[in-house]
């Protein structure tokens, strides 16, 4: 995750990998997103106080399949 907190509002973007696993393959992904976050009045439902905003994704494509 790169975050820029010099900013405002603050940039987001997540780089993450995914394992899907099925009966018959175990397919890993990448996924990138980006999204911009806006601070909030904190909460319950909200500990960190924070809006995510313009939510896009960026990558979300298979790298390798695997027969199981």
């Amino acid at each position: 995750m790169a975050c820029d907190f010099e900013h405002y509002p603050y940039q987001v973007t997540t780089y993450a990998r995914q394992y899907l696993t099925r009966a018959s393959n175990v397919t890993e992904r990448s996924l990138v997103t980006r999204c911009r976050l806006l601070n909030s009045v904190r909460s319950d439902n909200n500990p960190h106080g924070f809006t995510i905003e313009a939510f896009e994704i960026i990558e979300n494509r298979d790298i390798k399949v695997q027969k199981r």
